[in-house]
């Protein structure tokens, strides 16, 4: 009887994690095509409207999501936590869902009244570029959209609904936003950002349609307050800014600290190593719930080896990705126009670098999702000030290349620490 439980279990175990990498992979191909559709957008803007015009709206569009980060409380990662896989009909699942939806539609009014009433101050005495202003005016209605929007999609994650995540996610905004640009383009440069807001307005609203279910009223043992919701969450909030800064501290810096053109080599650059993290972002988005589920079956050894063999697959088709990038990172950056050869250096450091992250794994969502979320926050917030150090000191001597050294630096800082914890609360290693 034993022996057939062992093995119950093993194939169990098996069709689990099959499930699991596929739906990562799924992801990450949605992902390959929603760059390739950003390309687009970024195109069609310069085509139609101009570089100005696209500075101005990659500007506004960067603002959106910095205000976006903070105002969502960092309740999108705590809601995939508190559902663990739940159907979407859950009754706590259809719960967590209006609660979450009232308290952001409440907290998302204060980045709305800002930028509304604040645009003519913040284009003039902060970005000293008066054409912003009407990019902001726009901001203070995209902002409140696009929390909700990220909040339904991490709601299709909670429940693992990942077809619905990779479909509202990467490809249809960015349709309908290429749509709209072809068909109106005769109009003022900040229509742009008018045209972003109108596609992920459109997508909400069909996502609301796909999330809301009858509700049947949960008793009182199950609910949560909207103070324990916000308790909860604010940590990863903190941890989801400090990551975003750790990973925009280096071009913030170096355009303090260098020319206009140097902020651009490093720029494109630093996207262009970025492809080497797709595997790991995409397999994020399926191994969070998983995690969440198995930890509140306190299923440590199902936690253990869904992590490890995770880790395993993103370094198997991570390195490939690294290697190619080094080898043809010459080639890659020429494209971009000869001048762009200036940043190879910093293109190799930054790949390389990624690679050892995705050695360590999932390390963020594994405490996040383990009720570890504040050894998370101030791990990144130890790290955003280390980065901010190591800039100071490495860019007036080694320029774009001390930036790239700096980031890679504390980004394995980071990410080794939270091994290092995961080891001591959880009892494993990531990889092994």
């Amino acid at each position: 009887m034993q022996v057939k439980n062992k093995i119950s279990q093993a194939i169990s175990s098996f069709s689990s994690l099959k499930q699991l990498f596929l739906s990562g992979g799924i992801t990450f191909i949605f992902r390959i095509g929603g760059l390739g559709l950003n390309f687009l957008v970024t195109y069609f803007i310069t085509y139609f409207f101009g570089d100005k015009a696209l500075g101005n709206y990659i500007l506004a569009f960067t603002l959106c999501q910095a205000t976006a980060i903070i105002f969502a409380l960092g309740m999108p990662n705590a809601l995939i936590s508190h559902l663990a896989n739940k159907p979407i009909k859950h009754p706590f699942a259809q719960f967590m869902l209006r609660k979450g939806l009232f308290i952001l539609v409440l907290v998302s009014a204060i980045p709305f009244l800002v930028y509304f009433f604040g645009s003519e101050f913040i284009s003039l005495e902060i970005f000293n570029n008066s054409s912003l202003e009407s990019y902001i005016i726009i901001a203070a209605l995209t902002v409140p959209v696009m929390i909700l929007h990220e909040f339904i999609l991490y709601f299709f994650i909670a429940t693992g609904n990942f077809m619905k995540f990779n479909i509202f996610m990467f490809i249809v905004p960015g349709l309908i936003f290429i749509l709209l640009l072809l068909s109106f383009h005769n109009n003022p440069s900040y229509y742009t950002l008018v045209f972003y807001l109108l596609s992920i307005t459109l997508v909400l609203i069909t996502e609301l349609f796909f999330a809301l279910k009858q509700y049947t009223s949960i008793d009182n043992t199950t609910r949560i307050s909207i103070k324990n919701i916000v308790t909860y969450s604010f940590p990863m909030m903190f941890s989801s800014i400090m990551l975003y800064l750790l990973n925009m501290t280096d071009v913030f810096m170096l355009g303090a600290m260098v020319n206009e053109q140097e902020v651009g080599y490093y720029s494109v650059a630093y996207k262009i190593a970025s492809l080497s993290m797709l595997v790991i972002i995409s397999m994020n988005v399926v191994l969070a719930p998983k995690i969440a589920a198995l930890h509140k079956e306190q299923d440590l050894l199902g936690m253990h080896t869904a992590v490890k063999r995770t880790t395993h697959l993103i370094i198997a088709l991570t390195a490939p990705i690294v290697i190619m990038l080094v080898i043809l990172s010459g080639f890659i950056l020429s494209i971009y126009g000869e001048e762009f050869l200036k940043a190879q250096t910093a293109l190799i450091i930054i790949a390389v670098g990624f690679l050892f992250n995705a050695v360590s794994g999932n390390v963020d969502q594994v405490l996040n999702m383990t009720g570890n979320q504040k050894i998370l926050q101030y791990i990144t917030i130890g790290g955003f000030i280390g980065n901010v150090l190591l800039n100071l000191i490495l860019i007036p001597i080694y320029g774009i290349n001390g930036a790239a050294i700096a980031s890679v630096f504390t980004n394995i800082l980071v990410n080794y620490t939270c091994v290092i914890f995961i080891k001591k609360k959880l009892g494993f290693y990531t990889f092994l």
